[in-house]
Order: structure tokens, then C-alpha cells, then sequence
């Protein structure tokens, strides 16, 4: 006898059904690479990934061309974004070319690229070969001791990057604003019928104002650029007509959207203009590390810290609140 309950016809068609994405789905937030180059200064790799290639900042590993390894992918716009780690680091120690010897310390030539590093005692000599211990990036540490076998060749130099990054701009401009009066506790107190109304972005305090904080928040627009790095980032700002001048301080915040309460600016640097005469409009450039926090959705918005009273536009004033981007991004 077949059971047609109700509780047994559903189990029966959950297991016919597929659950959970399919075997095509790529849903998974770490991806396997390989390595092309390794920039050590900049801490960065560049992977072949997915049918191209691009440069990622890196945690530190012993990447060896060609080499696979992990790559994580941002969970909200499947971008990737760092790399975790190689699967197939490099050898701890490596054969150098001893190039110099003066007392305890040695030059090689390690991968074409020449190092001075202390050695353990032992009788090295110029032209021949030593072992080299690498650290967690493979550059030269220490010289391990003199060897008898001949070098590798140096590690072809990889192809260019043929194109798998291209220089883009971008000009941003704020998904909401106002001005949050400190000393009230409440947003939209200070000069809301006037100028570019509640959307202004006031600092300071004067003519009775109370302490006053502007924001302008931009969600999730810089962050979905997909860049790989923010070159230059400008933003431009018109003062309201309003008689007075004042120099625009601004801080990141991890607020992209107005906050309930007052705004708060997160550890992030801050940055200011020139005097900006009343009606005129200012400019200030993004420092690296703010650039960085846009990028990586860490900061979201802007918050208006400076001391000396002064008013700007915000959304109901085009061009103001304006971040003008020059960044790259995978071709």
C-alpha cells in the first residue's frame, strides 16, 4: 500500500527536487588561481582567474609562478578580492649566486634579483653557489651555507598584463544628506528653509546654530566599481550663498546611508580644502588610506568634522558632494 499523507508526499518530493544550488552554481566565496607575478613591495599577485588575470593585494606566501592559489571573492558583488594564500607554496631555501663576501655577510644573486644578507660561517666564494633562506615573501634572509651544485636559471620574466586591467573614472554623488545639530539631538535644525534646505551639509557652530555635523552618504556606489585600486578621488563642493567663507573638513564613515542618530566618523582620515568663499565651490583629494576604505566598502560616506562654521550642498545642489574617481578594474 502506497502512504499518500500529506507529511510523506512532501518528504517524497523533496527528495525528488533538487536542493540548494545547482552543480553549475558558482557560489562559493574562495576560488582557485594561479600565480603570473608577485609584486613584494606592494604586497600584491597577480592571478589568472577565471579566463583573465588581475592584481590583488596578498597575504604573505612564498608564490611561485604558475603555482595554484586560493583567492577570495566578496560576497555581495562576487568580485575577487584578495589572495589567501599559495596551495603549492615555494621552498623554504633556495640555491643563490655569491656575487660579494665581505666578513659575515654575503651578496647573492637570487631569481636575478641581488641581496646582502648575513651568512652562517663557511667558506663562500664569488661566482659560486650558496643556500639561501627565503622568508614568507621568498627574499633572501640568511645565506645557509656555500653549495657545490650550480643555480637554477632566473624565472622568466611573465608575459605583460595584456590589457587585463584598464584605467576607468567615475563621478559619485551622494544618495542622501543633512545636518545633525548635536546640541539638539536631532537632525534637520539648522537653516532648513533656506539655501539647499534639510539636504545641506553644515560644521561648526555659530549664530546660535549649536554644535552642527553635515553627512553625505554614498551606499554602496564606490564599492561596486569593482576597482582594483582608486588612483585619485576628488571631491568638489559648492559653499551656500550665504556671506560667509570656511575651509570643508571632512572624515570617512562607515555610514553610507543616514544614520538615525549623529554621525559618526570611523577611524578613517580625514581631509581638508582651502577657504572657500561664500557661492564659490572647493575641491579636496582623498588621501590613500580613505581611497582604500572607499574601495573596500569600509568607509561609505562623509561626515563634515571641521571647526570653522560653514555651509554646503548637498543632494539638492548639483555637483556638489561630488567624488570625481580614477581608478583600474579587470579588463
Amino acid at each position: 500500500m502506497i502512504d499518500v499523507s500529506p507529511l510523506n508526499l512532501l518528504g517524497s518530493l523533496e527528495r525528488m527536487v533538487p536542493q540548494g544550488p545547482g552543480r553549475d552554481d558558482d557560489t562559493a566565496l574562495v576560488s582557485t588561481g594561479s600565480v603570473i607575478d608577485r609584486d613584494v613591495d606592494g604586497r600584491r599577485v597577480r592571478v589568472a582567474l577565471r579566463g583573465g588575470d588581475v592584481w590583488l593585494p596578498a597575504v604573505a606566501g612564498r608564490y611561485v609562478p604558475a603555482a595554484p592559489v586560493r583567492v577570495l571573492f566578496d560576497a555581495t558583488s562576487a568580485r575577487p578580492v584578495l589572495v589567501l594564500g599559495s596551495i603549492e607554496p615555494g621552498a623554504p631555501a633556495t640555491l643563490g649566486t655569491v656575487a660579494a663576501v665581505n666578513g659575515t655577510r654575503v651578496t647573492v644573486t637570487v631569481d636575478g634579483k641581488t641581496s646582502t644578507v648575513p651568512s652562517v660561517a663557511g667558506t663562500y666564494t664569488v661566482g659560486q653557489t650558496a643556500w639561501i633562506l627565503l622568508d614568507d615573501w621568498g627574499l633572501p634572509v640568511i645565506a645557509l651555507g656555500p653549495a657545490t651544485v650550480p643555480a637554477p636559471p632566473p624565472v622568466e620574466a611573465p608575459p605583460s598584463a595584456g590589457g587585463s586591467t584598464v584605467t576607468a573614472t567615475a563621478s559619485i554623488g551622494p544618495q542622501s544628506s543633512g545636518t545633525y545639530c548635536v546640541s539638539a539631538g536631532r537632525w534637520d535644525q539648522w537653516n532648513t528653509d533656506r539655501y539647499g534646505g534639510a539636504s545641506d551639509i553644515y560644521q561648526g557652530s555659530a549664530y546660535g546654530s549649536g554644535q552642527l555635523r553635515g553627512f553625505a552618504g554614498y551606499g554602496d556606489q564606490i564599492a561596486n566599481l569593482g576597482a582594483v585600486s582608486i588612483d585619485e578621488a576628488i571631491l568638489t563642493a559648492r559653499k551656500t550663498a550665504d556671506g560667509n567663507s570656511a575651509v570643508l573638513t571632512v572624515q570617512g564613515t562607515a555610514a553610507g546611508s543616514r544614520p538615525q542618530g549623529e554621525p559618526s566618523a570611523g577611524p578613517f582620515e580625514a581631509a581638508a580644502s582651502g577657504s572657500i568663499g561664500s557661492g564659490g565651490t572647493g575641491q579636496i583629494a582623498l588621501p590613500s588610506g580613505l581611497r582604500e576604505a572607499f574601495r573596500t566598502g569600509a568607509a561609505r560616506g562623509l561626515v563634515a568634522v571641521g571647526s570653522q562654521y560653514g555651509g554646503f550642498g548637498g543632494t539638492a545642489t548639483p555637483g556638489s558632494f561630488v567624488l570625481n574617481i580614477r581608478y583600474t578594474r579587470p579588463a
